[in-house]
Protein backbone atom coordinates (compact mmCIF):
# COMPACT_ATOMS: atom_id res chain seq x y z
CA UNK A 1 0.00 0.00 0.00
CA UNK A 2 1.65 3.30 -0.70
CA UNK A 3 2.11 5.67 1.71
CA UNK A 4 -0.16 9.44 1.61
CA UNK A 5 2.18 12.44 0.48
CA UNK A 6 2.49 14.91 2.89
CA UNK A 7 -0.34 17.62 4.10
CA UNK A 8 0.58 21.09 3.02
CA UNK A 9 0.17 23.98 4.91
CA UNK A 10 1.60 27.50 4.41
CA UNK A 11 3.71 28.64 7.56
CA UNK A 12 0.84 31.49 8.76
CA UNK A 13 -1.62 28.87 8.80
CA UNK A 14 -2.30 27.32 12.18
CA UNK A 15 -3.85 24.02 13.11
CA UNK A 16 -6.83 23.77 15.33
CA UNK A 17 -3.75 21.71 17.07
CA UNK A 18 -1.43 24.53 16.82
CA UNK A 19 -3.84 27.03 18.07
CA UNK A 20 -4.04 24.14 21.61
CA UNK A 21 -0.85 24.31 22.29
CA UNK A 22 -0.86 27.75 22.27
CA UNK A 23 -3.38 28.51 24.60
CA UNK A 24 -2.20 25.67 26.88
CA UNK A 25 1.31 27.39 27.09
CA UNK A 26 -0.19 30.80 27.33
CA UNK A 27 -2.57 29.57 30.18
CA UNK A 28 0.32 28.09 32.58
CA UNK A 29 0.28 25.35 34.98
CA UNK A 30 -2.76 24.23 36.74
CA UNK A 31 -0.70 24.94 40.01
CA UNK A 32 0.07 28.54 38.57
CA UNK A 33 -3.65 29.00 38.38
CA UNK A 34 -4.41 28.16 41.49
CA UNK A 35 -5.43 24.16 41.27
CA UNK A 36 -2.65 22.80 43.36
CA UNK A 37 -2.77 20.25 45.60
CA UNK A 38 -4.80 22.50 48.43
CA UNK A 39 -7.13 22.82 45.94
CA UNK A 40 -7.17 19.32 45.26
CA UNK A 41 -7.87 18.38 48.83
CA UNK A 42 -10.40 21.02 49.22
CA UNK A 43 -12.67 19.82 46.19
CA UNK A 44 -12.55 16.51 47.16
CA UNK A 45 -13.60 17.20 50.71
CA UNK A 46 -16.38 19.66 49.16
CA UNK A 47 -17.62 16.38 46.77
CA UNK A 48 -17.42 14.01 49.74
CA UNK A 49 -20.03 16.64 51.03
CA UNK A 50 -22.02 16.98 48.17
CA UNK A 51 -21.78 14.17 46.21
CA UNK A 52 -24.59 15.14 43.83
CA UNK A 53 -24.74 17.57 40.64
CA UNK A 54 -26.90 20.29 41.31
CA UNK A 55 -27.74 20.71 37.76
CA UNK A 56 -28.95 17.60 37.57
CA UNK A 57 -30.48 17.57 40.54
CA UNK A 58 -32.43 20.67 40.04
CA UNK A 59 -34.28 18.78 36.57
CA UNK A 60 -34.79 15.52 38.61
CA UNK A 61 -31.87 13.41 38.05
CA UNK A 62 -29.52 11.77 39.95
CA UNK A 63 -25.62 12.47 38.79
CA UNK A 64 -22.63 12.59 40.65
CA UNK A 65 -20.48 15.65 40.55
CA UNK A 66 -17.41 15.20 39.36
CA UNK A 67 -16.02 18.70 38.97
CA UNK A 68 -15.99 21.48 41.63
CA UNK A 69 -17.30 24.41 40.01
CA UNK A 70 -17.08 28.15 40.82
CA UNK A 71 -20.50 29.98 40.22
CA UNK A 72 -18.48 33.31 40.02
CA UNK A 73 -15.41 32.61 37.50
CA UNK A 74 -12.82 33.86 39.82
CA UNK A 75 -10.06 35.21 37.14
CA UNK A 76 -7.35 34.61 39.50
CA UNK A 77 -8.72 36.07 42.75
CA UNK A 78 -8.15 34.10 45.33
CA UNK A 79 -10.52 35.56 47.71
CA UNK A 80 -12.84 34.37 45.35
CA UNK A 81 -11.27 31.55 44.39
CA UNK A 82 -11.54 30.20 48.03
CA UNK A 83 -15.11 31.50 48.44
CA UNK A 84 -16.70 27.79 49.50
CA UNK A 85 -20.14 29.87 49.71
CA UNK A 86 -19.73 30.31 45.78
CA UNK A 87 -18.70 26.45 44.64
CA UNK A 88 -21.61 24.13 43.42
CA UNK A 89 -20.95 20.39 42.91
CA UNK A 90 -21.57 19.61 38.99
CA UNK A 91 -21.25 16.94 36.60
CA UNK A 92 -18.66 16.95 33.73
CA UNK A 93 -21.86 17.95 30.87
CA UNK A 94 -22.85 20.64 33.09
CA UNK A 95 -19.79 22.01 33.99
CA UNK A 96 -18.49 21.88 30.52
CA UNK A 97 -21.44 22.63 28.79
CA UNK A 98 -24.13 24.56 30.32
CA UNK A 99 -21.99 26.32 32.56
CA UNK A 100 -19.85 27.38 29.76
CA UNK A 101 -22.83 28.80 28.22
CA UNK A 102 -24.48 30.64 30.79
CA UNK A 103 -20.90 32.09 31.53
CA UNK A 104 -20.74 33.52 28.06
CA UNK A 105 -24.01 35.36 28.88
CA UNK A 106 -22.67 36.70 31.88
CA UNK A 107 -19.81 38.20 30.26
CA UNK A 108 -21.72 39.65 27.72
CA UNK A 109 -24.20 41.39 30.30
CA UNK A 110 -27.46 39.44 29.30
CA UNK A 111 -27.29 37.27 32.66
CA UNK A 112 -26.76 38.59 36.19
CA UNK A 113 -24.65 36.78 38.09
CA UNK A 114 -27.53 34.83 40.15
CA UNK A 115 -28.21 33.10 36.99
CA UNK A 116 -24.58 31.36 36.84
CA UNK A 117 -25.79 28.57 39.75
CA UNK A 118 -26.62 25.60 37.95
CA UNK A 119 -30.19 25.32 39.47
CA UNK A 120 -31.11 28.93 38.41
CA UNK A 121 -34.20 29.17 35.73
CA UNK A 122 -31.55 29.88 32.70
CA UNK A 123 -29.47 26.98 33.90
CA UNK A 124 -32.73 24.57 34.15
CA UNK A 125 -33.93 26.42 30.71
CA UNK A 126 -30.34 25.35 29.01
CA UNK A 127 -30.11 22.20 30.51
CA UNK A 128 -33.27 21.11 28.85
CA UNK A 129 -32.50 22.39 25.88
CA UNK A 130 -28.90 21.12 25.44
CA UNK A 131 -29.75 17.65 26.59
CA UNK A 132 -27.79 14.88 25.03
Amino acid sequence: MPSRPPIFRLHAVRTDRDREVEYDRARGSAASRLYGPQWVRASKAFLARQPLCLGCQATGRTVAAQVVDHVIPHKGDIALFWDMSRWQPACKWHHDAVKQVLERRYHNGSLDASQLWLNSVAAIALTRELDP
